[in-house]
């Protein structure tokens, strides 16, 4: 069965397996939004809390077209945005009585603020039993580092990826993406519909005295911490600390990252036994299977640096297009590092429509990643570009909490 391609805005997509649920998010940023948006791009009604005057944090970071934030655009897609300041008691008393009506509220401040302004877990429990709390921070809610600020980079610190990236004669270097604050969002979003559906499950009887609803607490680093492979453990039962090997593995060879003759960066994935061969073969030199050095893997490992070499000493006689055609017909696994012009012009992300052009009510027509992962039966799509700040006061506070036109005006006209 071939998957629908993600749908634009503007095309009439279906509700989504989502349509229904609704989610406030508070947070600003990356790892408690982008939880929110990944939901709303499969139907979730996302309504965007946000400071009046000023909006979200995220409009004011660039890069930017004519004063208007790119990233906002991307990960304002698909959601309301209502105006309330949390830090009146006016506007804490609203979010009171639209938590009575929502499904979940994300936020990712300082832990302790939302309790600092009245509105922690167990009030907004007592207002609704059934609401799922979803809380982001760096450190997490408990602990002795839990008051400590931080962001992304503090992240991928604890967590102990920035410790393993690079070269090992050389200082660590960050990921090229805000990583632990995209892997929060995603772990957030999982944890939301575990949650859910703990919620809601069939016959979901519990045990005397449990709530429905429940309180999430993720941190970034424990995020990073969680798809840091056998680290751990080869530490407790070999006492091995792993550290940098930059783009080579320790057991695996040839692996590297190699230029090219018109100066690309591709890998050829050839390390095994059953695979050099063919590296060999495409390579015209078949002469290195006949070399003891070169033989096995275990091998190749032990002469790394030879091997590695040859490799690139071919890489960089040969343009990237036609190492590309030599490996595609020889079956050996290639891969080009893709700049975003790469990206955008390629066919197979084309064909799959992984890039898709969105109608934006402030740049208008603009190219944005497309809604992941696919579904063939109940698939996502982007409904609409990010909301311009209160668009949808009236809506929400409308709809959800049943004021009057003037009722709403005359919130709007008390800053809140």
């Amino acid at each position: 069965m071939s998957l629908p391609a993600p749908s634009g805005a503007g095309e009439g997509p279906a509700p989504g397996p989502l349509a229904g649920l609704r989610i406030l998010d508070l947070g600003t940023r990356i790892g408690a939004p982008f939880a929110a948006t990944l939901l709303a791009d499969f139907g979730a009604e996302v309504v965007k809390v946000e400071q009046p005057g000023t909006g979200d944090f995220m409009r004011g970071i660039g890069p930017f077209a004519d004063g208007y934030s790119l990233w906002w655009a991307v990960e304002g897609r698909n959601k309301k945005s209502i105006t309330l300041d949390l830090r009146r008691p006016e506007g804490q008393a609203l979010l009171r009585r639209l938590a009575q009506v929502a499904d979940v509220v994300v936020e990712n401040f300082q832990p302790g603020t939302l309790e600092g302004w009245g509105i922690g877990p167990e009030v907004l429990h007592a207002e609704n039993p059934r609401l799922i709390l979803s809380r982001v921070s760096v450190y997490g809610q408990t602990g002795p580092y839990r008051d400590r600020p931080g962001l992304d980079r503090n992240g991928i610190a604890m967590g102990g990826i920035l410790y393993l990236t690079g070269y090992p004669e050389r200082p660590p270097v960050r990921p090229g993406i805000i990583l632990a604050d995209y892997l929060t969002g995603t772990f957030n979003a999982l944890a939301i519909m575990m949650a859910l559906w703990h919620r809601d499950r069939a016959g979901g009887e519990r045990p005397p005295g449990e709530r429905p609803g429940q309180t999430i607490d993720l941190s970034l680093y424990g995020s990073i911490l969680r798809i840091l492979e056998h680290t751990v453990t080869a530490y407790d039962r070999l006492g091995v600390v792993r550290e940098r090997t930059g783009n080579q593995l320790a057991n695996s060879a040839p692996l590297d990252n190699w230029q090219t003759a018109d100066g690309h960066w591709v890998s050829l994935i050839a390390a095994g036994d059953g695979l050099f061969p063919r590296l060999a073969k495409l390579m015209q030199r078949e002469d290195l299977l006949a070399e003891p050095r070169f033989a096995t893997l275990t091998a190749r490992v032990a002469h790394a640096g030879e091997i590695n070499g040859i490799v690139a000493d071919w890489c960089r006689a040969h343009p990237a297009a036609e190492i590309e055609r030599l490996a595609v017909a020889a079956g050996v696994p290639f891969a080009r590092a893709y700049s975003v012009a790469d990206i955008c012009s390629d066919p197979h992300i084309a064909a799959r429509g992984d890039v898709v052009t969105v109608d934006d009510p402030v740049l208008g027509a603009v190219r944005m990643q497309g809604v992941y992962p696919r579904f063939s039966a109940t698939p996502g799509a982007i409904r609409g570009g990010a909301p311009r700040l209160g668009e949808h006061n009236h809506e929400v506070y409308g709809d959800w909490l049943g004021l009057s036109a003037g009722e709403i005006d005359a919130l709007v006209g008390r800053g809140l």
